[in-house]
């Protein structure tokens, strides 16, 4: 399925799972520019190394000694005498410096040059990553792992960071599983179906939290309606939902699902997943019960390549859509489909 995503929606898919996408930001990914995953991850990290360098790098105070003749910080005289420095005219001092040499910097720099081990990147890409990397020269080398991006802390000043890191994180998943056989060979990790179920997750819901203004969108925890004992308290599943958009006026639960065909053949007939339905019409039946929500509406979302489907039905008294979303074609279509399913 992943890879039959064009390679410029699959750039806007990535950007809206999380949730960075910046109108404006010009980005050559044609699938000339980048005929695979790898090179679009080059070239959006390249360019936005580059960016990061007009705008200004993340820099924090780190404690540097020296031995200079401009005195400065905290003079180690002990230490100066010792050495005798004195003598020549300069002295040991210890001192806090504004450095580059950040966490979130070393990430980036570790990334450019695994991707830069890739064998498949382009020419054009290989140069435009290089040259982003020798952007950030005084940069201490790291191995990247896991615990990594667990140390960053994004802020205000920081947050024009989060796209980049988002696809470090990405690349450096794409790499483990080969680093612990040995090699260092770069997987397509998007042809994974159960990271491209929670992109698919993210980029929905965060495609709704920007164009659905006046709406919470969220995740939703709903609590089953009933009576049990302790016991049947602790084995009752979880239901938790994809996206909930709640409106004054209206309120939509939607449910996510990263699969080939929203219709599946059986008995010579073309039907709906059972499961699927099942499970939303729970979703619906159990929230109905919570005061404001008794007319809350459904929506399954299936992604599609080269077909459509769209199923409207009322069920228990709740409406219901059954649609699909054709990745395949202009983002400009996909972008006003979505929109059509909000409205």
């Amino acid at each position: 399925m992943a890879s039959a995503i064009p390679i410029e929606n699959l750039y806007y898919f990535l950007s809206y799972a999380w949730n960075h996408f910046h109108e404006g930001e010009e980005i050559d990914v044609s699938s000339t520019a980048c005929p695979d995953l790898a090179n679009l991850l080059a070239k959006v990290l390249a360019a936005g190394i580059h960016r990061l360098a007009r705008s200004g790098f993340e820099r924090r105070y780190e404690p540097a000694v020296e031995v200079t003749p401009r005195l400065r910080g905290r003079i180690l005289v002990a230490d100066s005498y010792r050495r005798m420095t004195h003598r020549s005219g300069r002295m040991k001092c210890e001192f806090d410096e504004l450095s580059v040499d950040t966490p979130a910097n070393r990430i980036l720099v570790a990334t450019a040059g695994r991707l830069l081990g890739v064998q498949e990147l382009t020419a054009g890409n290989r140069h435009e990553l290089r040259l982003a990397r020798e952007q950030l020269p005084a940069v201490t080398p790291i191995r990247v792992t896991d615990s990594s991006f667990h140390r960053i802390q994004l802020h205000r000043n920081t947050r024009r960071y989060g796209l980049l890191l988002s696809i470090c994180k990405l690349v450096h998943q794409s790499f483990l599983p080969e680093e612990q056989q040995g090699s260092r060979r770069f997987r397509d990790i998007l042809r994974d179906e159960t990271v491209m179920h929670r992109l698919f997750e993210d980029f929905v819901r965060n495609f709704a939290r920007r164009h659905c203004p006046g709406a919470d969108v969220r995740a939703m925890a709903i609590d089953w309606h009933g009576e049990w004992d302790e016991e049947a308290g602790q084995v009752l599943p979880r239901m938790f939902t994809d996206v909930t958009v709640e409106w004054p006026d209206r309120k939509v639960i939607l449910d996510c699902k990263f699969y080939k065909d929203a219709l599946i053949t059986r008995n010579d007939r073309l039907r709906l997943h059972s499961s699927h339905l099942y499970q939303l019409n729970a979703y619906l039946q159990n929230k109905a019960r919570h005061s404001g929500w008794a007319e809350v509406e459904g929506i399954l979302l299936y992604p599609a390549v080269d077909h459509r489907t769209s199923v409207q039905m009322t069920l228990l008294g709740h409406r219901m859509r059954v649609v699909s979303i054709d990745l395949d074609r202009a983002w400009a279509e996909i972008h006003s489909d979505l929109l059509s399913i909000f409205s």
